[in-house]
């Protein structure tokens, strides 16, 4: 603002445009522009964070929950046997009895328990399964602290169509083979196990010993189903079937925690696995360990009592039978680097602990490996459907 003097000798402000900014001016300008531009970068960054943090949750949530789902169908197949299910007395023809999960005749379900530091417990797999589930964990064997979970379960040979009759004539005590109508899909091969089974309260387990000429393209594929000795232990059915009766093809759906041998933000990447008949695919990864205990039903009583696949009752003799129920829990790994510190904490599946890579003892359920990643524990209990009725 500039001052001119007028003839009476006082001083009239001239009005003009300001030449610039001073430097008091200048700084406090730059510290507000500073200070409102460090509350966007601090938005910004807990927004992302925060976006990590639930996108993280979201895939743990729903690996969690998928993993259950898969289990949960395998286990509501288990012990289907037609109309035959519930009350059936199921003959073992092949040869070995436990290369079919076989050591009842009425069992659907069994479940193996393997120790922190690698031990099974009295009662470990079936030999078959020697390669692969009882292999250390480091060969991708079933991991330390981690329960095993084996089901046995049929299917219908005839999804399209399950109450059309898939035998073409009667089967006798005197017969040597199956006839069925179709193939579907070419699922039943040359070694083979499948069920025959009718509506009087017998059911035939056998292993297929004849080549099957099949083409998926071209149905329907009538077959014959031999049960020579190549594979069983008798040759003869000791009943009749006829044409009402269905052939089920017969699976062991063994789940299981191992190691993928892959890598992920300098974790180890677990995975849930599903081995069917000697086939494992790799089903759901970030399942750190599962635990398993047994429904079962208590003697003279409507009681249930969940159990350790160890104990000492369950395993004796053929009190399996009496398992009606089954409650798994899965400890989920997340891979994105979202906590402030490592976790340590000691995460309890149904009654097992599972503490953190730095405990000083192994319990009974393992131990995680730590590191600033979420994890959860997801359970669910399934009750057996097909249980069979006492």
């Amino acid at each position: 603002m500039r001052f001119s003097l007028n003839s009476r000798c006082k001083y009239i402000p001239i009005v003009g445009r300001q030449s610039g900014l001073s430097l008091i001016e200048l700084m406090v300008a730059l510290a507000i522009g500073a200070f409102l531009v460090l509350g966007v970068v601090t938005v910004f960054l807990a927004n992302k964070d925060s976006a990590r943090l639930e996108n993280s949750l979201a895939r743990l949530q729903e690996n969690g929950r998928f993993a259950l789902d898969l289990m949960r169908e395998d286990l509501h197949q288990a012990q289907y046997l037609g109309c035959n299910t519930g009350d059936v007395f199921i003959i073992n023809m092949i040869e070995d009895p436990n290369s079919a999960g076989f050591t009842s005749t009425l069992e659907g379900i069994r479940a193996y328990e393997r120790n922190g530091s690698g031990t099974w417990a009295a009662n470990p797999p079936p030999t078959d399964l020697s390669g692969t589930i009882q292999a250390a964990e480091t060969a991708q064997g079933a991991r330390n602290g981690s329960d095993v979970l084996s089901i046995r379960m049929t299917e219908l040979m005839n999804e399209d169509d399950p109450n059309d009759p898939l035998l073409t004539g009667l089967v006798l005590p005197t017969s040597t083979n199956v006839p069925i109508d179709d193939n579907p899909d070419c699922d039943i091969e040359q070694g083979s196990r499948v069920v025959v089974t009718g509506c009087n309260l017998t059911a035939h387990l056998f292993r297929v010993t004849n080549t099957q000429t099949c083409n998926a393209g071209a149905p329907p594929n009538a077959t014959t189903l031999e049960f020579g000795i190549g594979g069983n232990v008798t040759t003869s059915i000791n009943t009749t079937y006829d044409t009402e009766s269905q052939v089920l093809l017969y699976e062991e759906a063994v789940w299981y925690v191992a190691d993928t041998l892959r890598d992920r933000n300098g974790f180890d990447v677990w995975a849930l696995y599903r081995e069917v008949n000697g086939t494992t695919q790799e089903m759901i990864e970030g399942v750190e360990h599962m635990q398993v205990k047994i429904g079962q039903r208590v003697s003279f009583s409507t009681s249930i009592r969940y159990v350790d696949p160890s104990d000492a009752t369950l395993n004796t003799g053929n009190n399996y039978e009496g398992a009606i129920s089954v409650r798994v829990a899965l400890l989920m790994q997340g891979f994105d680097l979202i906590r402030n510190e490592d976790d340590a904490r000691v995460y309890v599946l149904i009654d097992e602990q599972v503490a953190g890579i730095g405990a000083s003892a192994i319990g009974q359920g393992g131990l995680h490996a730590s590191g600033s990643v979420q994890r959860d524990v997801f359970s669910t209990t399934v009750a057996l459907r097909n249980a069979p009725e006492f």
